[in-house]
């Protein structure tokens, strides 16, 4: 994606107090500079989001995953249950502590090995009816990454990172913090770029990129202001969807880009804005 489509300045939005909410279709959670987005398979019939980053250190694999299902039971009852699990098939160095608050709520820390494998620590937490779940490997007998200890501090309160949209695929590898996704067999892209917002209180800029602007917009998405605009791009050949909004203390551009004559995705609309759509922490 071209550096002038998301140029521009973007207001801090002004939030009022949102409802302890989750959606299915992201989890808020800030990767650490040097992971990479990497294609993660969820376990069988999981009901939500689950994302996976990696990165070599010193020679070794690291690994940072974070999803979001329904809940089924209680945070204790949640975490003694894994607890109970890990006991059976021979964890080792299993230890459970009190994670602290995260967006105000509490949280659960988990940390445990398999011998000659590799060593975890787990973050979990429920915010309103979604069970929130950060954990970081790597190599039993190496070195832990700070930075990535560091990073399950921002479960919940991070940069939005969403769900695969039904149909399309996540591209791998990706810096982190940049989703994109494409059609398998298709021309079609998404893309979603977060950084941390530097300009408070300055006016929403507009679409910057090339192209032909057929129309543009400013909306609301819960509590923030939303710049949208659509955009014929490539000589009319394709046309660009865009949106850019910021949210507690992050600026979100995404662009949906398709060939002209392809209808829109109705999952990949619902994406363009899904940053702000029940998925911010409370205040």
């Amino acid at each position: 994606m071209s550096a002038r489509i998301i140029a521009g300045a973007l207001a801090a939005a002004v939030f009022a107090v949102v409802p302890l909410a989750a959606s299915a279709e992201g989890v808020n959670f800030t990767v650490p500079d040097h992971y990479l987005a990497e294609p993660g398979t969820p376990p069988p019939g999981f009901p939500g989001t689950y994302r996976v980053w990696g990165r070599a250190l010193n020679g070794v694999r690291h690994s940072i995953v974070v999803s979001s299902s329904p809940v089924t039971r209680d945070l204790n009852a949640e975490v003694d249950a894994t607890v109970a699990a890990l006991t059976t098939r021979n964890a080792i160095n299993l230890a459970r502590a009190d994670g602290g608050q995260l967006c105000g709520l509490p949280s659960v820390r988990l940390s445990y090995a398999y011998a000659n494998q590799l060593t975890y620590v787990y973050r979990y937490m429920i915010l309103g009816d979604r069970l929130l779940i950060a954990s970081y490997a790597h190599p039993l007998g190496t070195d832990a990454d700070p930075a990535a200890l560091a990073a399950l501090d921002s479960l919940c309160g991070g940069i939005f990172q969403p769900r695969t949209p039904d149909g399309w695929q996540l591209t791998t590898p990706s810096a982190a913090n940049v989703s994109i996704w494409h059609v398998p067999g298709g021309a079609a892209t998404i893309t979603q770029i977060a950084r941390a917002t530097k300009v408070i209180d300055a006016p929403l800029a507009p679409w910057a990129g090339n192209g032909t602007v057929v129309s543009t917009s400013q909306a609301g998405c819960g509590a923030a202001a939303i710049r949208r605009a659509t955009v014929k791009v490539d000589d009319g050949a394709n046309l660009i969807e865009y949106a850019a909004g910021t949210a507690y203390n992050y600026d979100y551009y995404v662009v949906y880009k398709r060939p002209a004559g392809d209808p829109a995705d109705p999952n990949a609309m619902a994406l363009l804005t899904a940053f702000c759509d029940k998925t911010l922490p409370p205040d």
